[in-house]
This record gives C-alpha cells, structure tokens and sequence, in this order.
C-alpha cells in the first residue's frame, strides 16, 4: 500500500480524536481536550491529537476501509448520562446515549456504528471512550464551555497523557 496515500488518522499508532461542537457550549468539550493537549504537552511520534469536531464520521470510515490503522483510539466527548456536571469517565460503546441524535456528533446511529464495526473487525485496535459531563448544550450558539467543564479539560487531559500517550514509547 501506498503510504503517501494513508490518512494521517490512519497511520498513527495512538489516535485521540476530541469530538463536539465548539458553537454549543459543553459540546466543545473534545475539541478543548484535544487542543489542550497539542498546546499545553510534548506529543511523541506516532501519536495523532486530532479536532475531530463534527467530522469524526469520516475519520472513523477511513480507519475502518484502512489496512494500516492505529493500535489505539480514544474518543473524547461530552455527554449528559445524569452525573454532576465536568465529572469525567470512561463509557463502553453501548452505553454511548442517543440525546443528541439530531447533532453532527459522536453520538449519531451512523458514526456509533461505524465505531461497533472497527471494533468488531479490527481486533487489534484497542477502543475507549472517555466522556464529561455536560450542564448545558444550549438551543442556540454559545461557544464558552461551563465552568465545571472547563475545569475538567486540564484533568481529562492529564488522564489521556497518562493513560496513553506517556507510555506510548
């Protein structure tokens, strides 16, 4: 395979994609994490911190067709599961809720599914979903996250560095 051809999503070996809507308040809360983490840590080769905004669908398709793909995705989001808001935790796939079917977001059936399908067919990539606890995603635009969840952006990023990027050698 071509390698000038391979997304660079694809031929990362860690892959953190921060996922939401920057205009909806907490919804931004993947995009700060992932920003947070370019600007604020040094990231060793291999490893992709990507915005994925509202465009993880097509991401998510290309490692899913891509015969060379990352042994680890992480996908940051927020969420609104009934916890206190900027509380952060880990999700498994079925359990990634359905409120916000109308967005571009992570939580879209086609963009669950694709993730269902790299899961199933590509046993060799290692899938966690980490998540925040949103207080408001507003009707209209707003573009500032809560303070709880801003406040969580730094932790949640120290978590994803620990977790899978310094050990990532």
């Amino acid at each position: 395979m071509d390698n000038k051809r391979i997304s660079p999503w694809c031929a990362a070996k860690t892959l953190v994609l921060g996922c939401g809507n920057i205009l909806f308040g907490d919804d931004g809360f993947g995009p700060a994490v992932a920003g947070y983490l370019n600007n604020n840590y040094l990231i060793p080769d291999g490893v992709l911190i990507e915005d994925a905004g509202t465009g993880i669908r097509e991401m998510l398709f290309d490692i899913s067709l891509s015969e060379i793909c990352p042994s680890t995705l992480v996908i940051v989001d927020c969420v609104d599961k009934g916890r206190k808001p900027g509380e952060f935790f880990e999700i498994e796939l079925t359990d990634v809720p359905k409120e916000k079917i109308d967005n571009f977001t992570m939580h879209n059936a086609p963009t669950a599914n694709l993730l269902r399908t790299i899961q199933e067919e590509k046993k060799d990539i290692k899938v966690s979903i980490l998540v925040c606890q949103s207080k408001l995603i507003p009707d209209e635009m707003q573009m500032e996250l809560s303070d709880e969840v801003n406040a969580a952006v730094p932790k949640m990023a120290q978590l994803i560095y620990d977790r899978f990027i310094s050990t990532d050698q």
